[in-house]
């Protein structure tokens, strides 16, 4: 097949058809580990059970990046590769991708490869991944492809909104007495993308839904003019649709697309999380 498009699982974006419109489309895994229990974040894990499983256990908890090896199997797949990974900030999926590359090509030095550090996680995987099909259907040259979408990875703004700090806890991220105020206040999270891929806390705001309005206001504020838009959620569709009600009465709004989180950003969105990112 002449060309693939492989995300890694912090991608929430459901591959259901691997090859569709001569493009092989697939996703390799990140490992989740809640206690002695390990999960591969693949499209057969159960969100929900998950989710009660990390709720129930009191101990820390993590994630693993794919192995190279899985990524050199995805790479073979094409002629023309274009993988998207998350934030190398926040994962070791780009640096294990790029040592999938470096095997591939040993193997095949005609084929072509690039991997996207995406500086995102969830949502602003699939803005790229929708992008790269885009200037595929375009019959834009590889050079061209890669050019256009590092470009197009600077118009990319992503938003966290945290209902439940946890899991944040748990890790020792944040403390257990902070944590506990959290709760006991209603306190919400607004944290963003920065431009070096790293998630900056924005906001700590209180009340059921004055998080979501904050939101709105901080997207018209960095750059929202009515481009496409992605929010993953997990196990929050009501918000979701509150959101979207409350910027559609301000500007505006392009194509949006809606999901569940998958597994790795459930682990770190929590029960209630939502990830948005957009084109500015």
């Amino acid at each position: 097949m002449k060309y693939a498009v492989i995300v890694d699982s912090s991608c929430d974006l459901v591959i259901e058809n691997k090859t569709e419109n001569n493009i092989y489309m697939d996703r390799v895994p990140l490992r989740l580990r809640v206690g002695e229990r390990e999960y591969v974040d693949d499209f057969n894990l159960d969100i929900k059970s998950f989710m009660e499983d990390m709720k129930s256990y009191h101990g820390t908890s993590g994630s693993a990046a794919p192995s190279p090896e899985e990524w050199y199997n995805a790479f073979r797949q094409a002629d023309e590769v274009f993988a998207v990974t998350i934030s190398g900030e926040l994962s070791g999926s780009y640096s294990s991708a790029s040592v999938g590359k470096h095997m591939a090509l040993e193997d095949e030095p005609e084929k072509k490869i690039h991997i996207f550090d995406s500086k995102s996680a969830g949502a602003g995987l699939t803005l790229i991944v929708r992008k790269i099909q885009e200037l595929i259907a375009k019959e834009k040259s590889f050079e061209e492809i890669v050019e256009a979408v590092e470009e197009y990875k600077t118009k990319i703004k992503t938003f966290f909104i945290l209902e439940s700090i946890d899991n944040l806890v748990k890790n020792g991220r944040v403390s257990a007495l902070s944590g506990k105020l959290a709760g006991m206040l209603g306190i919400k999270i607004l944290g963003q993308g920065s431009s070096e891929g790293k998630i900056e806390l924005l906001r700590k705001i209180r009340g059921k839904d004055a998080i979501y309005k904050k939101t709105v206001q901080d997207m018209l504020a960095n750059g929202y003019k009515g481009g496409n838009l992605v929010i993953s959620q997990c196990f929050n569709k009501e918000k979701v649709q509150f959101l979207l009600d409350n910027l559609r009465e301000h500007t505006e709004v392009g194509k949006v697309e809606t999901m569940p989180t998958s597994g790795l950003c459930s682990f770190y969105a929590e029960m209630g999380g939502i990830i948005l990112a957009y084109e500015i």
